[in-house]
């Protein structure tokens, strides 16, 4: 028996420096996956629900059977395989189309065959052309040859910044290797001054000092909320020139673990979220708020197999259950989803961050965000609400 191992890597960098139906889809499992994520991380993650879909997305078109409706279930995937290429090809395009002064975005999909590894034309032809994706064939039995070479395909058809996303032993006993490689570049569109930046207290959810953190300070107009519906405040802090990208920060309430939050958004959407800023906007203008915000550094190494257990994704990984039929003849599963992210936060901008502990008082002075206990960040393309990066953030470092 061989086995299909699926290797994923996101990689986010911060340097110093549509409206689409389909969109629904790929951003509604986010905040389920970053859920079940951060309990295999001890609640310290960040993830790319982007580069997760589109890799998952891949595997699907492949899969037949309860294997399939599986995938289809979890990443609210359309059963039509047309429409779901077309939703994928639109959503994407959007997302990944950027203009916005500031900001870098790329995101490649790669796939990687042992040479004695034989795949359908058919599905060959679709990770290609509908997919988008770099199809090459290696000698695994040479693993650390097919490592180097794969390694210097990423670096050429990537951003190029990206550098030894696979490992040798990633080759060792696979047959077939798929990869997304997502990097965002972000500069704030206000950013923060260094010399405001200071050495502060960290606290947990009961508010007992756990650490420190570089805070970062400023006072400028943001979109700002108290939303009662999800017990927790949220700050949006954009990127660039335009409006397009922005980072959505999620502050629970005094007393208010990070858990409740999440079971609130069973009724809550992100597009809720916006739309509560734009409300409030409406009512109260957009006004100065002070906002505090950690320097932070977070990588990410999981494997998503127990995540997307969780999420009713089983069969792909058991060798007498999958069901690949449209990608082979031979008897495959995937071995593991590996998924590997890092995050940087700094006074200039960011791939993802977030934190959050809000005071607020009346709005004729400005609103305080302090972001010194345990928060939500998801940095988001704002006209389709689609998740880029995710996570928690609630153990503090001196960064």
């Amino acid at each position: 028996m061989y086995r299909l191992s699926i290797g994923v890597l996101f990689v986010i960098i911060t340097t110093c420096f549509c409206d689409v139906d389909f969109s629904d889809r790929a951003r509604n499992f986010s905040i389920e996956l970053i859920h079940f994520t951060q309990l295999e991380t001890n609640g310290h993650v960040v993830i790319s629900p982007l580069g997760i879909w589109t890799l998952m997305t891949g595997v699907a078109l492949g899969a037949t059977r309860d294997s399939y409706k599986q995938l289809i279930r979890a990443f609210i995937l359309p059963r039509n395989k047309d429409e779901l290429i077309e939703g994928y090809k639109k959503l994407t395009n959007t997302v990944l189309t950027s203009r916005t002064k500031g900001v870098s975005l790329t995101s490649k999909n790669y796939v990687f065959l042992d040479n004695d590894f034989m795949v359908y034309p058919q599905f060959r032809h679709i990770v290609q052309e509908d997919f988008g994706a770099i199809v090459k064939v290696f000698d695994f039995d040479n693993p650390n040859a097919a490592a180097k070479k794969a390694n210097s395909y990423i670096k050429k058809f990537g951003s190029g910044v990206v550098a030894n996303v696979l490992k040798s032993e990633d080759f060792a006993e696979s047959r077939m290797l798929i990869t997304n490689v997502i990097s965002f570049k972000g500069l704030w569109s206000s950013p923060f001054n260094k010399s405001e930046t200071r050495r502060q207290p960290f606290y947990n959810e009961d508010m007992e000092k756990i650490g420190e953190v570089n805070m970062m300070y400023q006072v400028a107009p943001f979109p700002f909320s108290n939303y009662a519906d999800i017990k927790a405040y949220i700050l949006e802090l954009p990127y660039g020139n335009d409006n397009k990208y922005s980072m959505l920060v999620i502050l629970p309430h005094i007393h208010v673990k990070l858990a409740d939050v999440y079971q609130n958004f069973a009724k809550v959407t992100l597009k809720d979220l916006q739309q509560k800023l734009v409300d409030d906007i409406d009512i109260w203008d957009l006004s100065d708020v002070e906002v505090q915000l950690p320097r932070f550094k977070i990588s990410t190494n999981v494997v998503l197999n127990k995540p997307l257990n969780n999420m009713g994704v089983f069969d792909i990984f058991e060798p007498d259950l999958a069901s690949f039929e449209k990608v082979t003849s031979e008897d495959i599963f995937v071995s593991a989803v590996i998924h590997k992210a890092d995050i940087d936060v700094t006074e200039s901008g960011t791939v993802a961050s977030g934190s959050t502990i809000a005071s607020i008082q009346d709005r004729t002075l400005p609103p305080k965000f302090t972001a010194n206990r345990p928060f939500l960040y998801f940095i988001i393309e704002r006209t389709t609400t689609t998740v880029i990066f995710g996570g928690v953030y609630s153990q503090p470092t001196v960064y």
